[in-house]
């Protein structure tokens, strides 16, 4: 390549450097820094070295955040299962596919806010929509958001609801990237659906695969505002690793230990984004 185009996708790749270095590497740094340190707003700060990361373990709270957390993760292949379900009916479908995407994306760009309070009232132990619905057919009703695990199921429905449409649309693309003169090939050699699915459309769709697997599992670990809006009052024992950070840095004013809960969850992210990334590449 000439120099003059080395140069030039230099100039359109600066922005989003500048914006990685200044949103995700920067503040990395600065979080690790302020996690050797005591600091809070009412004492002075000093240097404790690793004494933060040792504390994670006398924490019962922290081992409590983090099973929630990894619980949390079992949102991944549910909801890539319902989006990769939807899009192949939608990919199937001769007309209204363009309604159907629409409907399907409602919930995507439906503010957080807006979504946790409708999902409070269907969830209302009182008189919400789900516990009418259990006392007329079953005539018992659920502590959807007074007990444990009950809530937990309630805060992974909300973001299955919430972001299925987002990873429909993922798929759908992947599905029309896929050669139609091999999946016609398969119909006309006898090939059935199942057959087709596991033989033909899934294995050249793995790398769309890896990025929801990838993007669901990076937002199910940094789970915060559905549980922030539907279970404010649930105990500490009942959050995830995010909102118990939340909780040290802006409740308990600790920011020293919110850095390093912050750490922690950072590694996490990574960890598995890149068993995933690993292991799509293993079966390539």
């Amino acid at each position: 390549m000439k120099s003059v185009d080395k140069n030039s996708i230099f100039l359109f790749l600066l922005p989003t450097f500048v914006f990685i270095l200044f949103f995700s590497l920067i503040p990395t740094l600065i979080a690790f820094i302020v996690s050797l340190f005591k600091i809070n707003f009412f004492e002075p700060s000093k240097f404790v070295g690793l004494k933060n990361f040792i504390r994670l373990f006398s924490d019962k709270y922290f081992y409590q955040a983090l099973i929630n957390s990894l619980i949390y993760l079992s949102v991944t292949p549910i909801i890539t299962l319902i989006s990769l379900s939807l899009a192949l009916i939608l990919k199937e479908m001769n007309s209204n596919e363009r309604l159907f995407k629409t409907i399907f994306f409602i919930p995507v760009v439906t503010p957080i806010v807006i979504a946790g309070i409708i999902w409070r009232y269907i969830f209302n132990e009182d008189n919400g929509l789900l516990n009418y619905l259990m006392l007329s057919f079953f005539n018992q009703k659920i502590h959807w958001l007074s007990s444990y695990p009950e809530n937990v199921i309630s805060v992974m429905i909300l973001t299955i609801w919430r972001g299925f449409g987002y990873y429909l649309i993922i798929f759908y693309a992947g599905l029309l990237s896929i050669s139609k003169e091999v999946n016609e090939a398969a119909i006309l050699d006898g090939a059935g659906f199942f057959r087709r699915l596991f033989q033909i459309i899934i294995p050249q769709i793995k790398p769309t695969i890896t990025l929801v697997f990838v993007l669901s599992g990076s937002a199910a670990i940094k789970l915060f505002t559905e549980l922030y809006i539907l279970i404010p009052g649930a105990p500490l024992s009942h959050k995830t690793l995010v909102y118990y950070l939340y909780y040290q840095s802006f409740e308990r004013f600790d920011l020293s230990y919110g850095s390093t809960l912050g750490i922690v969850v950072f590694l996490l992210t990574i960890s598995f984004s890149y068993l995933n990334i690993k292991l799509i590449e293993k079966e390539r």
